[in-house]
């Protein structure tokens, strides 16, 4: 967190994180409670399977595919082969790619879980991109507009790519 004990800034105007906070909050059947958590700078739970679903990945996968665990690492890493929202969770070592509400067609695997339908997921404020924010969780790829979600084709070929790399690691 910055010296200042408030959020760093977000590369966004404040209209389109605002755009991004009402899309986001969409997927809730309380909006406002959610759009209020992140006005306080906290996490707001949010239900997958509406606008959005996600499918959480080992930190192990991730930094399998990204060679490096330095943040700056990963997030440039992601961001190019997903062109799509990724949320980390340091505690729980899971990232949770942001993807279209329809399952993956393609079996995410071991190190690789959908999350849709009667599932919640702890989405911090846009502009909390660095581990250092001071929540549970961050953007380490932050949304750039509404509706932006990862490619599936893309997410399932990261997946194949991360999976091979860690069985070739066990041989």
């Amino acid at each position: 967190m910055n010296t200042v004990d408030t959020p760093l800034a977000h590369p966004l105007p404040e209209a389109e994180r605002e755009a991004i906070h009402d899309w986001l909050a969409g997927s809730s059947r309380r909006p406002q409670v959610a759009k209020g958590l992140w006005q306080k700078g906290n996490i707001a739970t949010l239900a997958l399977g509406r606008r959005f679903s996600a499918v959480r990945l080992t930190e192990p996968l991730v930094y399998a595919v990204t060679a490096d665990t330095l943040p700056e690492t990963v997030t440039r890493v992601l961001a190019a082969a997903l062109h799509g929202p990724v949320i980390h969770d340091p505690q729980g070592r899971r990232f949770y790619a942001l993807t279209p509400p329809a399952e993956p067609t393609w079996g995410p695997g071991r190190h690789a879980e959908y999350l849709g339908s009667d599932t919640y997921l702890g989405v911090p404020p846009v502009e909390f991109t660095d581990p250092a924010d001071g929540l549970d969780c961050y953007w380490a790829v932050p949304m750039t507009r509404p509706g932006d979600l990862c490619d599936p084709i893309r997410l399932a070929a990261l997946v194949t790519a991360g999976s091979l790399e860690l069985r070739g690691a066990q041989s």
